[in-house]
């Protein structure tokens, strides 16, 4: 393949998985994290088991460093990051700053700081967030992978650390 084409495939590629992201993903997870009767086995319909989780969190009880191999491990894991989101008056997340890599047509890696936030707008907590997705085989993106630590920064390069070997 051309690089040409190969760009083009993945520039629609990153399209697609930015769009979905911020238009499908995240008001779902907002809406079950907003709501306290909500469902939150809505996220399972974005949250793929087996799901790699690595958050580093002050809080050793959200702090997640494994695989959930199935449906009950990752909505324990979810349980860990929103239900101390609910208690503390969680309504909505703002985006500071975000990337968005395709890999190729069937996946990419979606770079996020979440700045979550209460109905004031009071921030409740800053997140550098990396997400693995991927499309499967109904052509429905997925996460697959996903690795979090607090932040106070406004701008992706300013989140993760990068060396050049």
């Amino acid at each position: 393949m051309d690089r040409g084409r190969y760009e083009d495939i993945a520039a629609r590629a990153a399209e697609e998985a930015r769009d979905w992201f911020f238009d499908e993903y995240l008001p779902a997870w907002t809406a079950a994290a907003a709501d306290p009767s909500a469902d939150p086995r809505s996220v399972l319909t974005y949250w793929t088991p087996p799901l790699s989780v690595s958050v580093d969190d002050p809080d050793p009880a959200r702090a997640v460093h494994g695989w959930c191999p199935d449906a009950d491990a990752v909505l324990a894991c979810l349980a860990a990051q929103q239900d101390p989101l609910k208690a503390a008056g969680y309504t909505h997340t703002e985006v500071p700053d975000s990337r968005v890599t395709a890999y190729g047509s069937h996946s990419a890696g979606i770079d996020v700081i979440w700045s979550r936030r209460t109905a004031d707008d009071t921030e409740i907590e800053r997140l550098g967030v990396h997400f693995e997705v991927r499309r499967d085989d109904s052509g429905t993106w997925r996460i697959i992978a996903l690795a979090a630590h607090p932040t106070d920064a406004d701008r992706i390069a300013d989140t993760f650390v990068t060396i050049d070997p």
